[in-house]
C-alpha cells in the first residue's frame, strides 16, 4: 500500500480518511499515557502504530523518532491525507500524528487524549516540524 501513489486519486483518498476516521471514532477519548498502547491509556507513537496497522496493514516503529525516518519528507503545502505530521514540542520531546485533510490531524494528545486538532491552532502551529509520506515498503 503507497499512500503518495493512492494521494493522487480522490477515490484512494477518501478511502484513506474513512479508515483513519473510522479508526478515530473507535479510539476518541482514550487518554493519553506515556509508553501505553491499549484502551486504557495510549501515546501518540503508539497510536500511528494502531491506526496504520488496524486501517492499512502497515507495520510502524514503536517511537516517534523512528516513525520520523521513515517515507519521504513532504512539504506542508503538498500534504495528503495519510501523511504523519511531526511536532517538535521540548528540545528533547517529538510529537506525532496523521493528517485527515483541511488542516487537521488526528493523534493522541497529552491533555485530550485521542482528539483532532488543527495545523493551525497556535500550540501546533508553532511547534510544527516536519511531515512524512510513508510507503508501505518503507515501514
Amino acid at each position: 500500500m503507497s499512500f503518495s501513489a493512492s494521494a493522487s486519486s480522490g477515490h484512494n483518498n477518501t478511502q484513506e480518511l474513512k479508515k483513519i476516521l473510522s479508526h478515530y471514532d473507535r479510539w476518541e477519548g482514550v487518554r493519553y499515557k506515556f509508553g501505553g498502547n491499549s484502551r486504557k491509556g495510549i501515546d501518540c507513537s503508539a497510536y500511528m502504530q494502531r491506526v496504520f496497522q488496524d486501517e492499512f496493514a502497515v507495520s510502524l516503529p514503536r517511537s516517534t523518532g523512528e516513525q520520523m525516518k521513515l517515507g519521504s519528507r513532504v512539504a506542508k503545502s503538498q500534504l495528503h491525507t495519510g501523511d504523519l505530521v511531526f511536532f517538535k514540542t521540548s528540545s528533547r520531546q517529538r510529537h506525532v500524528g496523521v493528517y485527515i485533510g483541511e488542516g487537521e490531524f488526528v493523534h493522541a494528545s497529552t491533555s485530550m487524549g485521542v482528539t483532532v486538532s488543527s495545523l493551525d491552532n497556535q500550540y501546533w502551529g508553532a511547534r510544527y516540524e516536519l511531515a512524512r509520506r510513508i510507503n508501505g515498503s518503507d515501514a
